[in-house]
């Protein structure tokens, strides 16, 4: 719209030679098409921050993470996209609702069960190991942590739920947040009719953090190099750093071996306060998957 103002000075002389100033307004106004399109406004995009490099710790496992309990940002990651079988790093799981099970008292440490023969004759056994079938529900907590005992903790997961655990188990992953990209099949991490069980570096993470901050009497249990069962049969860990003390304020988590899987750990250390959880997944021999969490604990405590 355009105005223009037009004044018309009059001036005319009077008797008393008085003067009159007259402006008048005149509004032009340029016509609009009919249903006209305005321009857009301009919308700001926020650009994500472009991830903080890793640095090169000369990580031999095809994927690891490290991070600090109390934040979601990694301090290191390598090929953290990687969805991989994590074998019996899955008894993290079954260890949550074990001990979820215990705080709602719908689970006795004292209560006995019975366990199963493997269709594995070559995954461990508590069975296999001790000739012994029945067992307090402390004891096979124990071995599944421990020894890794998969009967153990096939036996613990089929008194929760039955056949119907592993639906508990991808519930509970989504409510702890973990992604779509995990997938539990069995309580023990053994595969289950051609299928394993699977998972990220992150939702790892997600699963150990959750666990500690839900349950932190898990790592009475995790940080034991070896313990003796109320039947006095002494279980030794098959985490080897705990036995060798090779990192201060080591006290678990879990490890995983299959031939689909490789070698995983899953650790976790305090020093001076700060709590730190290490993921490695797919290492090509134990002594990588030690050796790979000594580094990335090294280089988070020293950060």
């Amino acid at each position: 719209m355009k105005i223009t103002k037009l004044c018309v000075i009059v001036l005319f002389t009077l008797t008393a030679g008085a003067s009159l100033s007259a402006c008048t307004d005149n509004e032009t106004v340029t016509p609009m098409k009919e249903n006209a399109t305005l321009p857009a406004p301009e919308k700001t995009v926020k650009e994500k921050p472009a991830p903080v490099p890793s640095p090169d710790l000369g990580i031999s496992a095809e994927s690891a993470a490290l991070y600090d309990i109390t934040k979601k940002t990694p301090l290191y990651e390598k090929s953290p996209q990687i969805v991989t079988p994590i074998a019996s790093v899955t008894k993290l799981m079954t260890t949550y609702l074990v001990l979820q099970a215990i705080h709602n008292k719908t689970l006795s440490w004292d209560e006995k069960l019975s366990l199963e023969p493997l269709d594995d004759k070559a995954a461990v056994s508590l069975y296999m190991t001790t000739s012994k079938k029945e067992w307090t529900v402390k004891d096979l907590y124990a071995a599944m942590i421990v020894m890794s005992a998969n009967d153990a903790a096939e036996a613990l997961g089929k008194r929760l739920d039955g056949s119907d655990f592993p639906a508990k188990m991808n519930k509970t992953a989504k409510k702890l947040g973990l992604s779509d990209q995990s997938n539990f099949v069995s309580a023990s991490g053994l595969d289950k009719d051609g299928k394993e069980n699977v998972s990220t570096s992150k939702d790892l993470f997600l699963l150990a953090s959750g666990l500690i901050n839900k349950f932190p009497e898990v790592l009475d249990m995790t940080s034991k190099a070896k313990h003796v069962t109320s039947n006095d049969y002494t279980l030794k860990s098959t985490d080897a750093l705990l036995a060798n003390q090779e990192i201060d304020g080591l006290d678990g988590l879990k490890t995983g071996f299959t031939d689909g899987a490789g070698y995983c750990f899953v650790g976790t250390a305090k020093q001076n306060g700060k709590r730190l959880i290490s993921i490695v997944l797919k290492a090509h021999t134990t002594d990588i998957r030690f050796q790979d969490t000594k580094k990335l604990m090294q280089y988070g405590f020293a950060k």
